[in-house]
């Protein structure tokens, strides 16, 4: 698949049949790293997590963060997304540009999953969500966790077709020289 497949047919995905291979995993993560980053900075930290208990646990910490912004169906599918995939936490270290360059390769890693024939969801957390799971996961002083990646086979795979997302108009967005001068 090309580049250009790849990015039309890449979806955020929120249900899992089951995880992908380590192989599979470390390859995706690979093309992650190969993004562009602050100055060269290549911040990135991966932990590929595996324990049950640990899954279920970040999964719960998402499902709390979520009732106070979503109705409690919407946040217990993102809980639910945690099950029957594989689980990969995108960690960094801190400093001036950092943050964007991860989701610069968590990009990356998106492209390659969907290449792959995977489907890829990042679950972010923040403030004390964000905080507890970090203790989880034994981060050090200075790095900090971007998103939890989830990566695996979607339910339903394969569709038959692509579904249709609605999108603006192509280049309603493109500007010349100044905002609303059509390009």
């Amino acid at each position: 698949m090309n580049v250009y497949e790849a990015i039309e047919k890449r979806r955020t995905i929120r249900g899992f049949t089951r995880g992908t291979t380590e192989e599979i995993l470390r390859k995706i993560i690979m093309a992650g790293t190969r993004s562009m980053s602050a100055n060269n900075s290549q911040p990135w930290e991966f932990i590929i997590v595996e324990d049950p208990k640990l899954i279920e646990q970040i999964a719960e910490h998402k499902y709390q963060l979520n009732l106070t912004i979503s109705p409690q169906g919407a946040a217990a599918q993102q809980k639910k997304a945690y099950k029957n995939c594989s689980v990969v936490a995108a960690c960094y270290e801190e400093g001036p540009g950092h943050l964007w360059s991860m989701w610069a390769c968590i990009q990356n890693m998106a492209l390659a999953a969907t290449a792959e024939g995977l489907g890829i969801v990042p679950s972010t957390l923040w403030e004390e969500h964000q905080r507890a799971v970090q203790k989880l996961l034994g981060l050090p002083d200075g790095y900090r966790l971007a998103t939890m990646v989830l990566i695996g086979v979607q339910k339903g795979y394969p569709r038959a077709k692509t579904p249709q997302i609605q999108r603006r108009p192509e280049f309603s967005w493109l500007h010349r020289n100044r905002f609303g001068t059509s390009a």
